[in-house]
Order: structure tokens, then C-alpha cells, then sequence
């Protein structure tokens, strides 16, 4: 399967994922082949992205859509690398975890427990995290033939979840700020404003950070998704530093 749509003649194509209780309902609950209709040609649009690497997960779990534009807007009024529909066919429903990669499924594994974490799942993640997991986790993303020159100049890449720029925005696209969303979305839904303390940026908008354990089990979490996912960045010994929060959680379930 191609990572980025196609356009064949007037025929465009491209991915929709949809999660959480914002989602739109209809793509939830429909089947292949149907068409998904919006009742006018107003905003809020069906956003077609052409590019897997695009596709941004702010929760989990979630329905993947190949489909292709029935009636798009005109004009787009844009230049990214989307179309704005009105109108989309579904043509197949795909695996989630193809949005990671192809060792994408044990990125899922990862984005699933952030989503259920509890309490006590984050001390264990945060009390087992090795000391030397970001030196670790720098070294895939400097291994990483993605990230540019000019950022290779950056030698610690600790707790950062994307690289900026064009797609594709770290080794498993953006799975690591899947995992990291779905963190912060669990630990708001369990502690409220608590999850969160400002630290830098502006005052009128300060940068948010989420209190420990949970600060620390986004970080594990984060590098075991990255070991699993991109597992041909680091060697074997590596990849078991960078599990070893993860395999305490979940045991001889997955590794």
C-alpha cells in the first residue's frame, strides 16, 4: 500500500482518521463504499489528506479511511498537501497502526496503554525508566536519515516528539506525538487542571508541562514507542533499555 494518495485524472485520493469524542460520527459508523456528504458547501469541511505522514492522532482509538474526493471545494483557498471535500467515498477501511509505519502495530500497542494509563501504571513506568533512556532515544532520531543537517546539530533530542518541517516528522511519523497526546489526554481526564504546570515561554501563554509521574511515563512511553516502532535505528541492547519501563508495565505481554 502507497503512503500517499493518488491523483488519476479529475480522481483524487487520500486518508482521513477519525477518534475521540469530537470525531465525526459519520465515519464512525459507516461502511466501504459508502459516501459521506456534508448537508452544504460551508465550512466544516472533510479534510482529505494526501499523505499518511500527515495524518495527525490527537487520541485513540480511531477508523482509518482511504477515500477518494466526490466533490471537493473550488476553490481550495490553500496550498497544503490536502483537499478540502464536500463529498468523499470511502474505499477501504485500514489497520491504525499503518499510520506508524510498518512496525507501526507496536507503536499502537504503546498508544493504547497512554490512552488507559492509571496511576499506578505511571509510577511503575516512571520508577523503571534507565537513566540513560534519552541518551539512548537522541541516538535514533541522529540515526534517523529523515532529520536535516541543520538539526543534526542538536545533540540532545530528549522528550522531543517531532522534528518540524515537512512530513514525514520523526520515524514513525507521528506516532510519538500520539503517544504523548494520548498521555496528556489521560492524565487531564484523571486529574483535571492538576495534570499540568506552566514552566517558560510567554507569560500571557506559558509552556504546559505534565506533573510527574506522568512527565516521566510520557518520556518512557515515548521511547519504547520509538524502540518498536524503528526498531533498525538502534541495536538490541539499546532497544531493551528503551522497553524496559514498557516490559515493566506490561509484563510478558508484549515486549
Amino acid at each position: 500500500m502507497s503512503l500517499f494518495g493518488a491523483r488519476k485524472g479529475k480522481q483524487t485520493t487520500g486518508f482521513i482518521f477519525a477518534s475521540g469524542r469530537d470525531a465525526d460520527r459519520r465515519f464512525l459508523t459507516a461502511q466501504e463504499g459508502d459516501t459521506v456528504r456534508n448537508p452544504s458547501r460551508e465550512a466544516p469541511w472533510i479534510v482529505l489528506l494526501h499523505a499518511l505522514q500527515d495524518v495527525l492522532v490527537t487520541d485513540w482509538p480511531g477508523i482509518l479511511w482511504e477515500a477518494e474526493v466526490v466533490d471537493a471545494l473550488d476553490p481550495q483557498g490553500h496550498t497544503g498537501d490536502y483537499t478540502r471535500c464536500v463529498a468523499v467515498r470511502l474505499m477501504r477501511r485500514l489497520p491504525p497502526h499503518t499510520l506508524f509505519g510498518p512496525d507501526g502495530e507496536g507503536v499502537a500497542w504503546v498508544i493504547e496503554s497512554a490512552r488507559n494509563l492509571t496511576p499506578e501504571d505511571a509510577e511503575i513506568l516512571a520508577d523503571h525508566r534507565a537513566r540513560e533512556s534519552g541518551q539512548i532515544y537522541s541516538k535514533a532520531w541522529l540515526r534517523w536519515d529523515g532529520l536535516s543537517p541543520a538539526k543534526r546539530e542538536f545533540a540532545d533530542w530528549e522528550g522531543v516528539i517531532g522534528a518540524g518541517g515537512d512530513a514525514p516528522v520523526s520515524p514513525i511519523n507521528r506516532g510519538l506525538s500520539a503517544v504523548f497526546n494520548c498521555t496528556c489526554a489521560r492524565a487531564v481526564e484523571l486529574l483535571g487542571e492538576d495534570a499540568m504546570y506552566p514552566e517558560g515561554g510567554d507569560d500571557d501563554d506559558p509552556d504546559l508541562h505534565l506533573v510527574d509521574p506522568w512527565g516521566e511515563a510520557a518520556l518512557a512511553l515515548c521511547e519504547a514507542a520509538m524502540a518498536l516502532g524503528a526498531p533498525r535505528l538502534l541495536p538490541e541492547e539499546d532497544r531493551a533499555i528503551l522497553t524496559e519501563a514498557w516490559r515493566a508495565l506490561t509484563g510478558p505481554r508484549l515486549s
